[in-house]
């Protein structure tokens, strides 16, 4: 595939993304201060640069959080995203400094709430409401779309609010008015039944006519975050994750130490661009396990050095012309990608410094016994050793804690108390807001009656109703009996249904190639993208686990799996079997899923698979 077919969809979101600003920015007349929301910034980047912003009458830029009281005779301009809280605190400064003519533009798009807290705060008609549709889907990487919202999951499930699923249904319909309509649409989870059910309201009020010609995009999966808790508590062993883990990747790039700064010197960061079309080494390197990493920069140098000692040699003989065409095309290049192999080396080795620690064995040996559901006093006594002993980073026992508790469906009530009150004990009482909303987030909680599966009996007569909702009920007040501890949970069924932690027979690969374990050193494939590659390859199988779970009485059952189809024929989509695919993540996902879907459709021979991503984190 070229480069420019390959990145046709990424140039039009980011074209598209540009002229929405330099749109809104042009129709606001006279010269503008333009103040943008920390959070802001890299999608900004991704579209524009400040010279750019300045040529459309802005003539400083500021950052929101620290410069809304600034002096200045130009208009003003708030670049922020649709937070209630964030925009009241925006709307009582206005008013407290009596600042009129002011512009409010909601990135994506604004909720109709704040009409009213306008009126409500006296800014009606003093300030202006404006929307950024078009970074609703940024594209970061050719495959990769940022609907960068980190707060998303916690406004959902910890606040309770779902202002944010329309937001997604409509950027997913004004992605259909560029690319074409889907075809088919695969839902996991409540969240992406409702953004389904949404979207199927906006596409029936909208014409056929006024859908995108092209058909780019033959399917659309939305994936709830809560379907699969166990991934993103799993330590990530690929490339790519361990970069985002300590340097945090955002929005496609990521702020690393600066390399020769004096000792006494303050630290300085030097921002690094990961996309493809910036790095050309990463894409081959960034799903790789981090241990196999050194050695594949290490060969690529060697090949370096010998097309440099090739160089020497054309140099030689060469004439004036020659020369000038050998810098321009051959040296600049060779260049560029030594210092790239050379930052991406320096890199590898910062991290396997931290991760070749033998706790760092020993987490991960945990980890594997949880996924396995073994040694589960073991694990709770290694958890409880770490609390004692202060690790100093909190976070750690935290994680293997929300590990162990998302794959067991909660704790019982006696474990969760010894680990609680020892966390607490050794890190402080300032720490119970955090457990509080871990406990309302589902990550870190005591088992329930509601937690363990009945199983339902879809024969029961009507005049043997009562009877059955009768043991239904003594059942359930049994949960913590024996015999229902040994009940498997949700993650436990699937992992033997769908074969998500391999056994040792099938970690030696009869055939080499790449394979969705590998990003865990073939330990474990991810429930999400197992769910997936299940509902691409054979959707027919989930509906007879979704049935078999129901029939089991799995809380949430009913909204784990809906397809639907748009009834647009796909015969002349698939004369070359190839089958493009949106993912949605509802809620975020990691760098290890990404490269764990990537590298399925690298091991599918018989269809061509091209996904393309949009996280909301």
């Amino acid at each position: 595939m070229s480069d420019t077919s390959k990145w046709e969809i990424a140039d039009s979101l980011r074209q598209r993304a540009r002229d929405d600003l330099f749109g809104l920015l042009k129709s606001i007349g006279g010269t503008k201060d333009l103040f943008i929301d920390a959070d802001l910034f890299p999608l900004i980047d991704l579209t524009s640069t400040a010279s750019e912003i300045r040529q459309h009458g802005v003539e400083n830029l500021h950052k929101l959080d620290s410069a809304v009281n600034a002096k200045t005779k130009n208009k003003r301009l708030f670049l922020l995203r649709p937070n209630i809280v964030r925009f009241l605190t925006l709307a009582k400064q206005l008013r407290q400094l009596d600042i009129r003519n002011a512009h409010v533009i909601c990135v994506p798009r604004k909720f109709y709430a704040f009409e009213h807290l306008l009126e409500q705060e006296g800014l009606w008609g003093r300030c202006t409401l404006h929307e950024l549709t078009a970074f609703d889907m940024v594209a970061v990487d050719y495959d990769l779309f940022s609907m960068v919202n980190s707060h998303l999951y916690l406004n959902i499930y910890l606040d309770h609010s779902t202002d944010w699923l329309s937001t997604l249904a409509a950027s997913l319909i004004d992605f259909q008015k560029l690319f074409g309509k889907f075809s088919k649409t695969f839902a996991f989870g409540k969240l992406a039944g409702q953004v389904l059910r949404q979207l199927e309201r906006g596409e029936s009020a909208i014409n056929n006519q006024d859908f995108g010609g092209g058909k780019s995009i033959q399917t659309v999966i939305l994936f709830d975050r809560s379907v699969d808790l166990v991934t993103p508590f799993c330590s990530q062993m690929c490339y790519e994750g361990l970069l985002d883990e300590y340097f945090n990747i955002e929005a496609g790039r990521m702020k690393i130490p600066k390399s020769g700064s004096a000792e006494n010197a303050a630290p300085q960061n030097e921002l690094v661009q990961l996309s493809t079309r910036d790095d050309t080494i990463i894409e081959g390197i960034r799903a790789m396990h981090f241990s196999k990493v050194a050695q594949e920069i290490k060969a690529r140098l060697a090949r370096e050095n010998v097309l440099q000692n090739d160089f020497r040699d054309k140099v030689k003989d060469a004439s004036i012309s020659d020369l000038k065409q050998l810098v321009n095309n051959d040296v600049k290049g060779h260049i560029n990608v030594k210092k790239q192999l050379t930052r991406h080396l320096d890199l590898c080795a910062d991290i396997y410094e931290k991760k070749k620690a033998a706790d760092f064995k020993i987490q991960l040996e945990m980890e594997a016994n949880i996924l396995h559901s073994e040694n589960f006093d073991e694990i709770v006594s290694y958890i409880h050793t770490m609390i004692c002993r202060c690790e100093p980073n909190k976070y750690r026992p935290l994680q293997l804690l929300c590990l162990l508790c998302t794959a067991n469906n909660g704790l019982g009530r006696e474990h969760y108390e010894l680990l609680c009150r020892s966390y607490l004990q050794a890190y402080g009482y300032e720490n119970i807001p955090l457990l509080y909303k871990l406990e309302q987030l589902r990550f870190f909680y005591v088992k329930r009656q509601c937690d363990i599966p009945v199983p339902t009996n879809s024969a029961t007569t009507a005049g043997s109703r009562g009877e059955a909702f009768f043991k239904r009920g003594i059942q359930a007040a049994q949960n913590l009996t024996d015999k229902a501890q040994t009940q498997k949970t949700f993650f436990q069924f699937m992992r033997k249904r769908l074969n998500l932690t391999p056994d040792l027979n099938q970690q030696t690969k009869t055939v080499p190639g790449p394979d969705m374990a590998d990003v865990f050193d073939s330990i474990y494939v991810p429930l999400s993208c197992r769910l997936i590659e299940e509902a691409l390859i054979n959707d027919g199988k989930l509906a007879m686990f979704q049935h078999e779970l129901i029939q089991r009485g799995y809380p949430g059952a009913e909204d784990l799996f809906v397809q639907r189809s748009s009834g647009v024929s796909t015969r002349s989509q698939f004369h070359d079997n190839q089958q493009s695919i949106l993912i949605v993540f509802i809620g975020g996902c990691t760098q290890s899923e990404i490269n764990a879907l990537r590298m399925l459709a690298l091991s599918k021979s018989n269809v061509k698979l091209r996904f393309y991503f949009a996280p909301t984190s």
